[in-house]
């Protein structure tokens, strides 16, 4: 069986290749590449977009891995023939039998789709973008987004309400894409509920992500964590839900000052020059406002991008993890912090209720509520007991679920479900 899966980015070891570096994005995926490279039966063909001049390939084995010329945004012209062309470049001289479409954030599936209408397709599910736009303002006043808009979003027309704007545009190719395709693979009864909603006559599989084996290896515990420090994911655009954490922060420093927050990512940049200036986005804007405001300098550091290993070790020393998102289709980085068996609190938003169950493995919360999600860090902080709790049930239900949900085998039983039913 060879499957060709149209990806948002470098992975596997063509990011090895071109970075030296081991992918700190999309871990499922590298979970996905290690488990097809010991097995004969498959083959996988990896596809990604960059601003190339031709085609440049990859063999490693059983993984092929292509990059094929175009702009990797949303404005990716998928319409022209040169970029159909590309695709069918590479689809005819790999001749898969499928093809897997890794989200839909981007309209490269469109392309895909009309450059080999015969082969059978299907789309694994990320983020729903109609929800994403629905709720990418996140809580944040319009004063204060007109307050924190910046030169560089202005110019850019990448302001927090245009960006939101796109997110809506966007989703009806999001639509078009699940409609063409015929198959999805979701997660969870929100995202199936949204899809069915829009295209009723579509085919539903069920696959939970899998989570890198990096996560297992760690082990949360009171004697190696630090007291009093929180942990959150990468957290560099609204829907993420840093501001809103920041303002919980701010009520647990009245009580525990020497709190301490680890934001995985791409660092704040401090203004030194004209430049930075210019290039400030408005969102850094409003995160700078908000640790001024609250006096959160000293209580907020950021760890720049992580590997898997690096992230399951700055949350087995964490006193807790928070996952602080408006929406979420599933959140693996939860699912993550739940493997490694950090105490969690959580907001309580689409698939994560499925999982996470509130006051048995995470602390749930509703996303615009931060005083409850103070309340919750606080809790954590205050009970040893509640953390060991939390963490013990959180370990064992993340280790039942993988032995329950064989991603790999899970994902070769539905490609072969969708090449039968395709013949």
């Amino acid at each position: 069986m060879k499957v060709l899966w149209v990806v948002n980015k470098l992975t596997g070891a063509l990011h090895e290749k071109v970075t030296g570096k081991k992918s700190t994005g999309g871990l499922w995926l590298e979970a996905m590449l290690d488990s097809a490279k010991l097995d004969a039966d498959i083959e996988i063909v990896a596809v990604n977009i960059q601003e190339i001049n031709e085609v440049r390939c990859l063999d490693d084995g059983n993984i092929k891995y292509y990059t094929i010329p175009g702009r990797p945004t949303s404005d990716y012209d998928y319409k022209s023939e040169k970029s159909q062309a590309y695709w069918k470049y590479v689809i005819d001289i790999e001749k898969p039998d499928l093809i897997e479409l890794w989200g839909t954030e981007m309209p490269f599936g469109l392309a895909v789709l009309k450059a080999a209408p015969q082969l059978p397709c299907v789309v694994y599910v990320q983020g729903v973008l109609e929800s994403i736009g629905r709720y990418y303002r996140a809580g944040i006043p319009q004063k204060d987004l007109i307050k924190c808009m910046t030169l560089r979003d202005v110019f850019s027309g990448e302001t927090i309400c245009k960006v939101q704007k796109q997110y809506l545009a966007r989703s009806k190719y999001e639509i078009e894409i699940v409609r063409q395709a015929k198959n999805i693979i979701v997660e969870n009864d929100w995202a199936e509920a949204y899809y069915k909603s829009v295209v009723p006559e579509i085919k539903v599989y069920r696959c939970p992500l899998s989570i890198s084996d990096e996560f297992s290896k760690e082990h949360w515990d009171d004697f190696k964590m630090v007291p009093y420090t929180v942990m959150c994911p990468a957290a560099n655009y609204p829907i993420k839900g840093l501001h809103m954490l920041l303002k919980a922060l701010s009520i647990v420093k009245r009580q525990y000052p020497e709190i301490k927050l680890t934001v995985p990512g791409t660092p704040l940049k401090d203004k030194k020059s004209i430049k930075d200036f210019l290039k400030e986005r408005g969102y850094d804007r409003y995160i700078r406002h908000l640790i001024d405001l609250h006096g959160l300098k000293d209580n907020v550091i950021y760890l720049g991008r992580l590997t898997a290993a690096e992230m399951a070790q700055c949350m087995s020393r964490s006193n807790c993890f928070v996952m602080c998102s408006a929406i979420e289709n599933h959140s693996s980085t939860l699912k993550e912090a739940m493997t490694v068996g950090v105490p969690s609190v959580a907001s309580y938003v689409g698939g994560v209720p499925e999982y996470a169950e509130h006051k048995v493995n995470t602390l749930l919360y509703r996303f615009e509520d931060y005083e409850m999600l103070a309340f919750y860090i606080i809790k954590l902080f205050e009970s040893t007991n509640l953390c060991k709790e939390l963490s013990v049930n959180a370990r064992q239900c993340m280790e039942l679920s993988r032995i329950k949900n064989d991603f790999y085998q899970i994902s070769k039983t539905i490609y072969s479900q969708i090449l039968i039913n395709a013949r």
